[in-house]
């Protein structure tokens, strides 16, 4: 069956909306749910950490293990937590914007996660069926499991550095096995306080250190003699909370001893989030749409840009440039790349203080000549320059003519498994 595409040409659409906006009072009461047609409360956010043990990137989902806080009963540790990105979620790899498809499996991820809509957050906590002893069914899910729907995502790097902090190394274990670390401020190498420690991140932590550990200094990758007390490092951990049994907070899996070696980490991610917008379009919700009384199916869209998106590539939107645009849903998956394409023209670019969450701060007005059904307010689009000569994208990454990304984790149930042998009609049974 074929998908149907919202990229229906609008001839009547405007006769029967007007002027269509997306008003704050059409976003949800509780400050806790996110909704994908509105920017959400900053005050609903929840935070949580854990390592990414699987990604679906096309779709923006995946699965992470979350840290063991110590609010969870230890028979709910370590369950699977479901997430989707909110199509203005954002993700930070290195220092840089980053998509989910550069985040490899074992990154320790910082996040926000706000309930989902309605239907999906009023979901019972699971019951594991450990406390009954009933292990017959168990509902292996994260006990946090209605906090699904993610705003941003960073990994150690990123989380730190934005808070302008790093790692001490005050002392080795034998034979460099571990590594003692005090978080401090990068600016002054002061320690930093448990006030200042807003994120619940403990300090010292003892980690485990070995060789398959990745270390770097300068533009060249170094070794773990080059590793020294007093040295102030960024690190990516691994196995966060898993090793607290052994008296280690986990395990060390890259690290950048000084400031150049960061710096090429944080420019090589920035290059790689440049790239892949330009190929598949910087992504924007529709604020309002108006109509031009007269001009049939012609209007204008106001839109803001995501946050999360290198300044370079929205500053390149100016007014007399060429835009092409596609509408998308909340996945930020378009239909048919080619077709789909709209042109957008006398661009107003203006920015506001103070933007919610998911919000880059620029809003966009812009002309159409042909408004398509997914121009409307509370929609998703995606914007590229047309000197940007993006190309046709991969199948799997569209909707139309059918969506061939099927994705589905979970046990596979009994009847679903390969049956019992039958008998071979060319063998002995069958003669």
């Amino acid at each position: 069956m074929r998908a149907i595409s919202p990229v229906l040409t609008l001839g009547l659409f405007f006769l029967a909306t007007g002027l269509s906006s997306l008003r704050a009072e059409d976003k949800p009461d509780d400050p806790r749910i996110a909704s994908d047609d509105a920017f959400p409360d900053p005050a609903g956010a929840r935070d949580f950490a854990g390592e990414l043990i699987l990604s679906e990137h096309v779709n923006r989902l995946g699965i992470l293990r979350l840290d063991r806080d110590g609010t969870i009963n230890k028979y709910h540790w370590d369950l699977p937590h479901h997430f989707r990105m909110l199509p203005y979620g954002s993700l930070s790899l290195h220092g840089a914007p980053a998509d989910l498809m550069d985040i490899p499996l074992g990154t320790h991820l910082h996040g926000k996660f706000y309930l989902g809509p309605e239907g999906e957050y009023e979901m019972k906590v699971p019951d594991t069926g450990y406390a009954s002893g009933n292990m017959a069914n168990p509902d292996l899910r994260s006990i946090v499991t209605p906090w699904s729907q993610v705003l941003r995502l960073e990994d150690d790097f990123s989380h730190f550095q934005r808070l302008g902090q790093g790692w001490k190394i005050t002392a080795f274990g034998p034979d460099r096995s571990t590594i003692t670390v005090e978080r401090v401020t990068l600016a002054d190498g002061k320690p930093v306080s448990a006030e200042a420690a807003k994120d619940g991140v403990k300090s010292p932590q003892v980690h485990r250190l070995d060789r398959g550990a990745r270390i770097w200094k300068g533009r060249e990758i170094a070794t773990l003699e080059d590793l020294a007390e007093g040295q102030v490092v960024q690190i990516n951990f691994g196995w966060v909370t898993l090793l607290g049994s052994t008296k280690e907070d986990g395990l060390c899996r890259e690290i950048w001893i000084d400031e150049e070696s960061r710096e090429v980490a944080r420019e090589q991610q920035r290059q790689i989030h440049l790239a892949n917008l330009k190929r598949r379009g910087l992504p924007a919700t529709i604020l309002k749409t108006e109509h031009i009384p007269g001009e049939g199916a012609r209007g204008y869209v106001t839109f803001a840009f995501h946050a999360g998106i290198d300044p370079e590539l929205i500053d390149a939107f100016q007014p007399k440039v060429g835009v092409t645009v596609w509408a998308a849903e909340p996945s930020l998956r378009v239909y048919d790349g080619l077709n789909d394409t709209k042109p957008f023209g006398e661009i107003e670019v203006s920015r506001i203080e103070n933007p919610p969450p998911g919000h880059s701060g620029v809003e966009v007005r812009a002309h159409c000549w042909e408004m398509l059904e997914g121009f409307r307010a509370g929609r998703i689009i995606r914007l590229a320059l047309t000197d940007w000569n993006p190309p046709f994208r991969p199948r799997e990454e569209l909707l139309w003519p059918n969506d061939t990304r099927i994705f589905q984790v979970g046990p596979k149930p009994v009847a679903d498994r390969e049956g019992k042998p039958q008998p071979d009609p060319g063998g002995k049974e069958g003669q």
